[in-house]
């Protein structure tokens, strides 16, 4: 006996998994242009190295100085897939002083105003720990497991 409304059926989950797929799409994007912003910045080498991958991560350098981390940007909009789900998606910066930024360990106390208990003073939006990237994927995981509420 034939199930009775089975291409309605399927064309829920395809929905489902195109709704889902939008808006996981849209919690990424918005994620990392979060970390691309609040990435300190002196020259604007932190802030320009950040590379969306799919498949896997890049050892590249960008020797742009954006301030505004244009090249990051650019990145995210130029190589993020239409399609996400079951994607392996990488978002790497390579600067050597990329951890020290977001786990600490500049000189504390600091000989200039730029530090303070070894993390710079423009992280201080964020609360404890001092990184900014942790702090936006956690962020990120708990507003995409309320999608799925």
């Amino acid at each position: 006996m034939p199930l009775e409304n089975l291409d309605n059926v399927k064309k829920a989950i395809r929905k489902t998994k195109v709704n889902a797929n939008r808006d996981i799409k849209s919690m990424y994007i918005l994620g990392l242009r979060t970390i691309i912003k609040a990435t300190p910045v002196d020259e604007g080498r932190a802030r320009n190295n950040w590379f969306l991958t799919v498949g896997s991560s890049t050892g590249v350098y960008r020797d742009d100085l954006s301030k505004g981390g244009n090249g990051s940007h650019r990145s995210i909009s130029e190589v993020m897939p239409n399609w996400i789900l079951n994607k392996k998606i990488f978002f790497t910066n390579n600067m050597p002083y990329i951890e020290m930024l977001e786990y600490g360990g500049y000189p504390n106390p600091s000989k200039g105003k730029k530090t303070t208990s070894g993390y710079s003073n423009q992280l201080r939006p964020f609360k404890s720990p001092k990184g900014w990237v942790r702090a936006t994927l956690i962020d990120m995981a708990d507003k995409i497991r309320a999608f799925s509420k």
